[in-house]
């Protein structure tokens, strides 16, 4: 069995601010070890049910954030930036199941730490009409590679959307937001005991669980926070100006809408003026 973890920060135990997640926040060191373990914590589950080969995405920012020293050494990493497939770059190996460690919600979910879309001028996701965030896309990604995600941890408010999208997923609540930068969270030791217990759980019944799939072609909507956003994201070549703050993108499939979506994501945030 091979497994897939696509491990991003915001959604770790607690870890609320961005002090937490940019590099040089004050908190930022300390929540690279809570990430770490939560991360190792899945690994070492994987392998007890089973896994023969465990390849772990560092997903969070440039992929700089866990600490390979203390990693378990029977992982595989992706780490470092950009990379093709960004978030689960290396899914294309082909993987049994996929995990999601510390992922966060949408932006605009209320109660949720950290809410966003790979970006803070992401308003809005849509693949075919459906509101999606980074799980729904990541998801979305590695279902084109037929790999369907069996576990998610974060806080309450990913889980339910995790649960609203993927039938059958097993969740873990790390934390529950009170506001967009706050939480009540368990300590780091209880977090790492539950994600443990719950990929063990997930992996033992990952055939409930299916590749998460659209309909083809693929009509990718992205609304942005800024009309100067959807300025620059609109000079990728197919994409059309929808409305003041909206793009559309027709691909061919998943792979594409996921080239088109990171494209114009990247290139919004890569000027540091609105």
């Amino acid at each position: 069995m091979k497994v897939f973890v696509c491990a991003d920060l915001e959604g770790v135990g607690c870890v609320v601010r961005s002090e937490h997640t940019s590099p040089g926040g004050r908190e930022y060191d300390r929540a690279r070890r809570f990430f770490t373990a939560e991360v190792n914590a899945a690994v070492d589950a994987a392998f007890s049910a089973g896994a023969t080969d465990v390849l772990v995405a560092d997903s969070h920012n440039v992929g700089l954030n866990l600490l390979p020293e203390l990693l378990d050494a029977r992982a595989r990493l992706v780490l470092g930036g950009p990379r093709p497939l960004a978030m689960v770059e290396g899914i294309q190996e082909g993987f049994d199941a996929v995990l999601f460690v510390g992922a966060h919600v949408m932006s605009g979910t209320p109660d949720a730490a950290i809410p966003h879309i790979f970006h803070g001028r992401v308003a809005e996701l849509r693949v075919n009409d459906l509101r999606i965030g980074e799980m729904g896309l990541n998801a979305l990604l590695v279902g084109h590679y037929n790999a369907p995600v069996v576990f998610v941890s974060g806080d309450e408010a990913a889980c339910a959307e995790a649960k609203n999208l993927l039938p059958g997923v097993e969740c873990v609540a790390v934390k529950r937001g009170v506001g967009a930068y706050a939480a009540i969270s368990h300590v780091p030791s209880r977090c790492v005991e539950l994600i443990a217990a719950g990929v063990r759980q997930a992996l033992a019944r990952k055939e409930q669980c299916r590749p998460l799939r659209t309909t083809e072609p693929v009509q990718l909507r992205v609304r942005f926070t800024t009309a100067s956003g959807a300025d620059r994201a609109a000079r990728l070549p197919g994409a059309v100006r929808e409305e003041p703050m909206e793009v559309s993108y027709t691909a061919k499939d998943m792979l594409e809408a996921f080239k088109a979506f990171n494209t114009m994501a990247d290139e919004v945030e890569a000027v540091p003026f609105i």
